[in-house]
């Protein structure tokens, strides 16, 4: 008995020791498919179900400011709130997620280190972003009218940015 629980103790530390911190599925994969993520790039995605075509059917971008006022977003302007259109990762496996933001970001036309700038400006400084981070700022997850999104990011910002750096030194690879 004792012998098969060292087994299993080993085995399940030996996978997780195996894991390449430089691919994007091993950690960054499943933190771009939260909620806290999707609901923001799929947003006017009408076959994904996006929230432009179900609670804010029919709205107009110009009362966003209503509902997403600065205590809530922590934006100055509500029209910063939005994720770029067209960049959505629900439903995706994890290599067509990664290609989607390099592509997103017109790397065939760049060098690494430009991407690699970009990437972390974007993952790292951008209320967007750290607003779906948990525990990153103090309006990460907080909605209109009182609600809070449950689905962020987990582990807190520093690991974030350690698993993104991770992937960025390790060549960005999409595996």
């Amino acid at each position: 008995m004792k012998i098969s629980i060292f087994l299993v103790v080993l085995l399940a530390w030996s996978i997780s020791a195996l894991a390449d911190d430089s691919n994007f599925s091993t950690h960054l994969y499943s933190k771009f498919q939260t909620k806290g993520c999707i609901k923001c790039h799929d947003f006017f995605e009408k076959e994904r179900g996006g929230m432009a075509f179900k609670s804010h059917k029919g709205r107009s971008p110009d009362i966003c400011v209503f509902c997403h006022m600065q205590d809530v977003t922590g934006f100055k302007h509500a029209d910063e709130w939005f994720a770029q259109p067209g960049l959505y990762t629900s439903g995706m496996n994890a290599q067509q997620t990664c290609e989607a933001i390099k592509t997103g970001l017109h790397a065939k036309f760049k060098n690494k280190g430009m991407v690699a700038r970009q990437i972390e400006l974007h993952l790292f400084e951008d209320p967007r972003v750290l607003w779906s981070i948990e525990g990153a700022t103090s309006k990460s997850g907080m909605l209109p009218g009182g609600g809070k999104e449950k689905d962020l990011v987990k582990e807190g910002v520093t690991k974030w940015k350690d698993q993104v750096r991770a992937w960025i030194q390790g060549g960005m690879k999409c595996q």
